[in-house]
């Protein structure tokens, strides 16, 4: 204390005069928050000079002192003062940009040049994916460098951010420059838009922080399918209604995917009665019968490989027709049950009570009887009740039933008897000549049957026709995805042809056996036969004209059948061609349609009246092989064959045979 009070008498003694000062180093460019800044500087004198000696640091228009001191240096002395600045928060505030150090003695002084002051971390993290799934875990790693070029040390913070609020947050050490971590996405992560935030900050000695930076980037959790669900607008249907039923596909938080389905629906018999692509959230329409009896059916959906089972009651429904003709009055069973019940009729003014029994579908005749004259009848069955006049003749009021009851079992004694003497002479007839021959037209023996040659799988449980290369729909299914051509023949009358013994199966086996002998595949889906011609089967990539090939021969043979046979074939054949995912094992073919493929196929089959309609990619590539002329039905573009590009060999007289038999039969 007493060397001080000597030197600042010293000062006051000696009078105040200029003195040179030199900055012996300049600063570098960029300092960063916790380096030091070395100053060193040179103070020389011809005269005896004393004074505050000080150091500012200067930035932008703001200015702290850092160093201040007493100083005394003689005439001709030189001395040098080594000065250091560390940049912290309790010494320089929050100075930060373009800065310099000055340095004075009394009134001269001495400016180092400009450097920069960061408090600045630069981020540069190696990811680049911007999908992520709920549940995923991915790897995010990077550097971190203050501004002034050196590895910074400290902590990188990762928070995920959706609407200001954090939803995920993690810190992990910055070691040398270098940050790694593995960030877990939840597993029940809403689906959307979030901001990543990587946060990379070092601290001071007191805890506070100093250098820092940021890096953000937008990522995206997308919808992953978890659950598959139906909605059924009632479960118990009746008879004669609609079945609306719709799909719904559900995220990781319950969200719904808007994608497409399929939906299959089979009867008590597990016999495939309906199958469509539908958009998920929409409902379907199914039509039952009226008269479909009382059962469950199940219902199969899938969608992005999940799939979901359901099942609807078909309820029962008792409900009667009555008609009054003339003098004749007719009950007929329009429910889905037997009818067994009490029907009264009142004729004039007299009532009588008649027991009616009907099964499904069933229809019985009265006679109504009266003294001659104009009667007021009125019939009650159930809930159905018909009024009308008619003119009655006979002895007495009276309600006859008639033995004509339609649309059951001949009861008939005689009858039987008939019926089991034609069938014998029938079957003898057969056995002694050795050939086949029907009632009407002949029958070759050519023709596979399902039940005779075991080769042949019936295409459905108690089928008369049958598949030797038999295809199998698959809900999911993992095998090969190729384009095929498919040909679709629609029997339009197919319960007619079933409930009647003709020449009609045999027809049918018969398309069938010819689209297999070009190694197409068969599924039935109710009244339409698929033909799928597959690159599996085929060794061929191009088999749309062999798909055109098949066309013209089935429609051959079923126009040659409606020539020469009384059972009429009503159908209509369609040629499509699009993508499936399919697997050949030894005995099987299964398939999975994608897009609406096999839906289109029995659509424009359904709008063909007796010929073949092409659909829009089977039109492009048979543009070498067939004219066509456009048609809309139904607001679907199809296309009619016009006319066959004529072939050398097999084909042109199999083309120009089918011309000409076409033209006879117009």
């Amino acid at each position: 204390m007493k060397k001080v009070m000597i030197l600042l008498g010293l000062i006051l003694l000696f009078p105040l005069i200029s003195a040179e000062i030199t900055i012996n180093q300049q600063p570098v460019e960029v300092y960063s928050l916790g380096d030091i800044v070395s100053v060193p500087v040179t103070v020389k004198t011809t005269t005896n000079t004393s004074g505050f000696f000080n150091m500012d640091i200067v930035c932008n228009s703001s200015q702290i002192n850092f160093y201040k001191n007493p100083f005394y240096i003689s005439a001709g002395e030189e001395k040098t003062l080594e000065s250091s600045l560390l940049l912290t928060e309790n010494i320089i505030g929050k100075l930060k940009g373009t800065c310099r150090i000055k340095a004075s003695l009394g009134s001269d002084s001495a400016l180092t040049n400009f450097f920069k002051v960061s408090d600045l971390i630069i981020i540069n993290s190696i990811f680049d994916k911007f999908e992520f799934s709920p549940g995923e875990t991915v790897l995010i790693s990077g550097e971190a460098t203050k501004e002034n070029g050196r590895a910074a040390s400290g902590f990188i913070e990762l928070s995920v951010i959706e609407n200001d609020f954090a939803v995920l947050s993690q810190t992990q050490d910055i070691s040398k420059g270098i940050f790694s971590m593995n960030v877990s996405f939840p597993q029940y992560m809403k689906a959307g838009t979030y901001l990543l935030k990587l946060n990379a900050y070092e601290k001071g000695a007191q805890g506070e922080i100093t250098n820092q930076g940021f890096l953000n980037k937008n990522i995206r959790i997308i919808q992953v399918p978890t659950s598959l669900g139906m909605v059924f607008e009632t479960q118990d249907v009746e008879p004669g209604t609609n079945l609306r039923v719709k799909t719904v596909l559900y995220d990781q938080t319950g969200e719904k995917i808007f994608t497409s389905s399929s939906l299959t629906i089979k009867n008590k018999n597990n016999q495939i009665m309906n199958q469509t692509d539908v958009a998920t959230d929409e409902f379907v329409e199914f039509q039952i019968a009226k008269n479909e009896y009382p059962s469950i059916w199940r219902i199969t959906a899938a969608s992005e490989k999940l799939t979901a089972e359901s099942s609807f009651t078909i309820l029962e429904k008792e409900d009667v027709q009555i008609e009054i003709a003339n003098k004749t009055l007719t009950i007929t069973n329009t429910g889905n049950i037997p009818y067994n019940k009490t029907a009264t009729v009142k004729i004039g003014g007299t009532t009588l009570n008649i027991d009616v029994y009907l099964e499904v579908g069933e229809s019985q005749k009265y006679i109504l009887t009266a003294p001659n004259g104009e009667y007021n009848v009125e019939v009650t069955a159930g809930n159905e009740s018909i009024s009308e006049q008619a003119a009655l003749t006979g002895k007495a009021i009276d309600v006859k039933m008639t033995s004509e009851k339609r649309g059951s079992i001949v009861k008939n004694p005689p009858v039987w008897i008939f019926v089991i003497l034609i069938l014998g002479f029938v079957t003898f007839i057969v056995f002694k000549k050795g050939y086949q021959k029907a009632f009407i037209g002949y029958i070759s023996s050519g023709i596979p049957k399902a039940k005779v040659d075991d080769k042949f799988v019936p295409l459905e449980k108690g089928a008369v026709v049958g598949s030797s290369n038999k295809a199998e729909l698959a809900l999911s299914l993992k095998g090969d995805k190729h384009d095929v051509s498919v040909v679709a023949v629609n029997i339009k009358n197919l319960t007619e042809i079933q409930s009647k013994k003709s020449n009609a199966e045999e027809t049918i086996q018969k398309i069938i056996s010819t689209a297999e002998e070009h190694k197409a595949v068969t599924y039935e889906s109710r009244n339409v036969l698929f033909f799928i011609i597959s690159p599996l089967k085929t060794k061929t990539f191009k088999n749309e004209k062999t798909a055109l090939n098949i066309a013209l021969k089935i429609k051959d043979i079923l126009a040659h059948h409606n020539r020469m046979f009384k059972q009429r074939i009503v159908f209509g054949i369609s040629l499509n061609h699009g993508t499936i995912v399919a697997r050949r094992d030894k005995d099987s073919f299964k398939f999975m349609s994608l897009g609406n493929l096999m839906a289109s196929a029995k659509k424009i089959s359904s709008l063909a009246n007796e010929e073949i309609l092409l659909g829009e990619k089977m039109n492009d590539l048979l543009r070498s092989h067939v004219k066509t002329i456009k048609n809309t039905k139904d607001n679907l573009n199809v296309y009619s064959i016009k006319d066959v590009k004529m072939e050398s060999g097999e084909h042109q007289r199999f083309i120009r045979g089918f011309l000409e038999r076409n033209k006879g039969e117009k």
